[in-house]
């Protein structure tokens, strides 16, 4: 793990000195839990019935996993479960050439610090599971979790997010713990997949933000209100924008969970969309997707963004590729890296930026 760290930071260095930004970076934290760290993973089920992963680099060959040392120990047994019930019912394992069968994904979604866990089926079709089939499930894979859910993904698309879902035994959604907030997560909501370093990461952000009782913070690309709902802790007014409609309603379910609705106004729709007014705010911060900002986004953030913000980045590529427009109208006082995912060459990276346009 020393060896990982060491090429990261040697990575990291290499780009942003080549887009002149060498003072500002600072060693990368590491995660104390280099195995069994994720809180969440897809095991995807093959045309042949193989459940595990796709080989690196292809769409349609996999590996049939009989060990995981990313989540937990219990995984195996997990999938062996999974499998079973698979066999006693008779489904035929989704061909994503075809289009055809039932079985395609089993999603293991934990609560590192809550201690639930959540086995979330995905199949093609729900409503050609009978109740018996139903009770099989739970007899099988019950003993292994707090919640058991069924999701349904009737579409071509190769992906566990589905369209309907229902809870066999427990609770539809998981509840995990962060530095004293509560979120609940429901089977399609993205979470930060690092539960120990997630909480490392919300405290960066909010100790480079600085004071911001009584101020107006944005939350943009804010998902189920992780930054947001912890900001209104701090006695921020929060603003959220995010595109998932279905991801701002979790948001204000936990903005209400944490006693901070009256503080968070979470709505939906594009971040570019938004009027220059709402960027006007005391603070923001931002934490796109892997390709980074929008254009329409980068450019209003650049005209009318706030004196303090901070972006939060998986793929830091994608920042310095904008950085030459907004050095424009900001200068950056610290890069953080955080190692929120060990055994991969990614790597997650807080920027600190002050307004001087």
């Amino acid at each position: 793990y020393e060896a990982q760290l060491t090429l990261k930071q040697q990575a990291i260095n290499k780009a942003y000195a080549a887009a002149g930004i060498t003072d500002a970076v600072t060693p990368i934290v590491a995660c104390p839990t280099p195995l069994f760290y994720r809180n969440r993973m897809d095991y995807v089920v093959s045309w042949r019935g193989d459940v595990g992963l796709k080989e690196y680099g292809s769409w349609n060959h996999y590996l049939d996993l009989s060990t995981c040392f990313l989540l937990d120990e219990d995984t195996p047994a997990i999938l062996n479960a999974a499998r079973e019930a698979a066999k006693q019912l008779g489904w035929e394992p989704w061909d994503a050439r075809e289009h055809t069968g039932q079985f395609r994904y089993v999603v293991i979604r934990l609560g590192k610090n809550t201690g639930q866990r959540l086995i979330h089926l995905v199949v093609h079709n729900l409503d050609a599971i009978s109740e018996s089939d139903r009770q099989t499930l739970r007899t099988l894979l019950a003993p292994w979790c707090t919640s058991l859910v069924l999701g349904e993904n009737p579409t071509p698309t190769d992906l566990s997010y589905v369209q309907r879902c229902e809870a066999l035994h427990g609770s539809l959604q998981l509840e995990e713990s962060v530095n004293d907030l509560r979120y609940q997560i429901h089977p399609n909501a993205f979470f930060q997949t690092n539960t120990l370093m997630a909480g490392k990461l919300q405290t960066t952000v909010l100790d480079r933000l600085g004071n911001i009782e009584g101020k107006r913070v944005l939350d943009l690309y804010g998902g189920i209100g992780f930054f947001g709902i912890a900001c209104a802790k701090r006695g921020a007014q929060v603003v959220g924008q995010e595109l998932d409609t279905f991801a701002v309603e979790e948001a204000k379910k936990n903005a209400a969970l944490n006693g901070v609705d009256a503080r968070c106004a979470f709505a939906s729709g594009p971040v570019e969309a938004l009027p220059a007014a709402t960027w006007e705010a005391d603070a923001a911060i931002i934490d796109p997707p892997r390709a980074g900002l929008h254009p329409k986004a980068l450019q209003a953030l650049i005209e009318h963004g706030p004196k303090r913000v901070v972006y939060v980045s998986c793929n830091y590529h994608s920042f310095l590729k904008e950085w030459p427009l907004l050095a424009k109208a900001y200068t950056l006082e610290t890069v953080e890296p955080l190692d929120l995912f060990p055994q991969t060459p990614h790597v997650e990276v807080v920027h600190a930026l002050t307004r001087t346009l």
